[in-house]
């Protein structure tokens, strides 16, 4: 049993198998789009993009008056924009190794490698998450877990074995810590494949420890006390319009000093977040996260934020008009010495997700086999990858490689909550 059962399709499925395993981020997402994606009947070509369209939202009417209103729909565009591999060099000799050794020593590295990072490029995600529970100066807690469920369900994404929550390590020793009967998963959990199962139920969720969770950085914030520069900033929703980002006008930050981080969170004094379908307020601040990076001109800041502020009309999501002189919270702090506290400090995030939050696409790449005969392209539970070998006559070497194509999007940010906790 040696070289003449290391075929390109053995490499190339025991690698897919191997890489199914260790993707515990990417194999919770929403996978189903991928078949949709334009493309050769053999492959699918780096670059192509799918316009993913999100149910219509309407507002209920009352009485017998009909009441006729804009289908206003929402799009989120997956990228299948990035690729990746390991290239490897075998002699002769170790392309002659037994099965099992090649398995260990080549593939199982090399495989992690590819799988690390599919993980860290979509887990990137999380600091795109506009919500969050916790504290940047706290450990986690297992209340915590269950203010991060509340929120999502207040959400209304559906319950069940779709609701998922990855949970840095850190946070994986605090709950099982306290709650080891929760936090044991049975062996008859559909998703047991996965590498990190650490509870199939626990607060409503399928629990697992992820090591390629992000931290975040909160943007220096020191001897800033900042407030809404303006009144009547937002989206009325009229015509049922949606905005997915928004610019909030503010000043009192710390003049020349003050720098908010592309996936802080700020919220706005008396801007309360409502139920998606009655309008209804939650009783607690809508949350926001900033887009990209910005510094402040003379203590003032343009501040990007997503979800756009939209206060009517089907996809309204606060319950008032942001007042002038409204103070901003940035995780949840306010004034001077709390957000003084809060500058600079780095967090660790956990993520309770809804599957469909993330789209993830992996699909075929193109057939090489008309140009290489050591080749072989498999699929395995949505995953792809390709293999190719060719011999080197310059080096009697036989240089090889594994790839894969993929996109990600953040289809639905409200579908997801951040957990945020102090590294300890």
């Amino acid at each position: 049993m040696a070289n003449s059962l290391i075929s390109a399709q053995w490499v190339a499925r025991k690698a897919l198998v191997l890489m199914h395993s260790k993707s515990n981020f990417t194999g919770r997402t929403n996978r189903d789009f991928q078949s949709l994606l334009p493309g050769p009947i053999n492959g699918v070509i780096l670059g192509q993009q799918l316009s993913i369209r999100l149910p219509f939202q309407y507002v209920a009417r009352t009485g017998p008056a009909m009441n006729a209103q804009n289908s206003v729909q929402r799009f989120a565009t997956l990228n299948v924009n990035n690729q990746a591999g390991v290239d490897l060099n075998f002699t002769s000799v170790e392309r002659a190794m037994l099965v099992n050794n090649f398995e260990e020593q080549f593939l199982e590295p090399a495989i992690a490698k590819v799988a690390s990072v599919l993980e860290v490029a979509t887990t990137a995600v999380v600091n795109s998450v506009p919500k969050f529970v916790g504290a940047y100066n706290t450990t986690e807690t297992f209340n915590q877990l269950l203010a991060n469920e509340r929120y999502l369900t207040e959400t209304l994404a559906p319950e069940g074995s779709k609701r998922t929550f990855h949970a840095t390590p850190q946070a994986s020793q605090y709950f099982v810590q306290d709650n080891k009967g929760l936090f044991n998963p049975e062996s008859t959990i559909s998703d047991q494949w996965l590498e990190g199962v650490i509870s199939d139920k626990a607060a409503g969720y399928i629990c697992f420890r992820n090591t390629k969770l992000p931290t975040h950085l909160i943007g220096a914030i020191t001897g800033s006390t900042p407030v809404v520069n303006g009144a009547g900033q937002s989206n009325s929703g009229a015509g049922n319009a949606f905005v997915s980002t928004f610019t909030l006008n503010t000043n009192g930050w710390g003049s020349g000093t003050t720098t908010l981080n592309a996936g802080d969170i700020v919220s706005i004094a008396g801007v309360n977040d409502v139920d998606p379908e009655s309008k209804i307020s939650l009783g607690r601040l809508k949350q926001f996260v900033v887009t990209q990076t910005i510094s402040d001109t003379a203590g003032a800041i343009s501040v990007p934020l997503a979800p756009g502020i939209i206060t009517g009309g089907a996809y309204q999501n606060v319950d008032s008009v942001p007042a002038t002189g409204a103070a901003i919270l940035v995780f949840g702090q306010s004034g001077t010495a709390a957000l003084a506290a809060a500058s600079g400090q780095l967090i660790k995030q956990s993520l309770g997700w809804y599957r469909d939050a993330v789209v993830f696409a992996n699909p075929p790449m193109l057939d090489l086999s008309p140009l290489v005969k050591m080749t072989a392209a498999e699929s395995f539970e949505g995953y792809n990858i390709r293999f190719a070998q060719q011999w080197d006559p310059s080096n009697d070497v036989l240089p090889a490689r594994l790839d894969v194509i993929y996109g990600f999007v953040l289809a639905y940010p409200e579908m997801a909550v951040r957990l945020i906790a102090v590294p300890a």
